[in-house]
């Protein structure tokens, strides 16, 4: 019985750290979480092809730089949310040969579009490490018309952007 008691003392006392212990609350990086609206850029003539945008930079609405690309035929954006089941929209200006062009030693002339994106967040629980991400419901676009568009035409292929995995929107050049 003498020896019990020692057992036993060791042992409450591993029970009792096992359990007041709390698991590490740190979000898996592959956790997926509030995605980007991925643009692809596609040839007004041909639509089933890529097309790059040469010089492309992208301000947001307030005319700060986002993001600038030498080239691409793609490019993700974040979407505000606030508000849940809010109608709301983010403005971008997407500014295309806004650089000088070293191959050809010629300054090339900027063309900017403005995209208006409105869509309605929806709040969705991951889990207690990772909080809540946001989807977009009810995606639209809209390409401001001013006078002199480079961006031809917009197809919507997904009006939900719950992910990243593929492109919701291409816009022809």
């Amino acid at each position: 019985m003498k020896y019990f008691r020692f057992l036993l003392i060791p042992f409450v006392l591993i029970v009792f750290t096992t359990i007041s212990c709390e698991r590490d609350d740190i979000c898996a990086e592959a956790t997926p979480t509030t995605p980007h609206l991925v643009i692809r850029f596609h040839d007004a003539s041909n639509t089933d092809a890529t097309k790059v945008v040469r010089q492309l930079t992208i301000l947001n609405e307030d005319d700060e730089l986002y993001d600038s690309f030498t080239s691409t035929d793609s490019i993700l954006l974040p979407l505000r949310f606030q508000d849940e089941n809010e109608i709301t929209t983010t403005r971008f200006i997407l500014k295309k040969d806004s650089d000088y062009d070293d191959d050809t030693d010629i300054n090339t002339v900027s063309n900017s579009d403005t995209i208006d994106i409105t869509y309605t967040p929806q709040f969705i629980y991951v889990s207690r490490a990772c909080g809540y991400k946001s989807i977009f419901n009810s995606t639209d676009l809209n390409v401001v018309d001013d006078g002199n568009k480079w961006i031809i035409n917009r197809a919507i292929l997904n009006s939900t952007i719950d992910n990243e995995n593929a492109a919701q929107i291409i816009l022809y050049h």
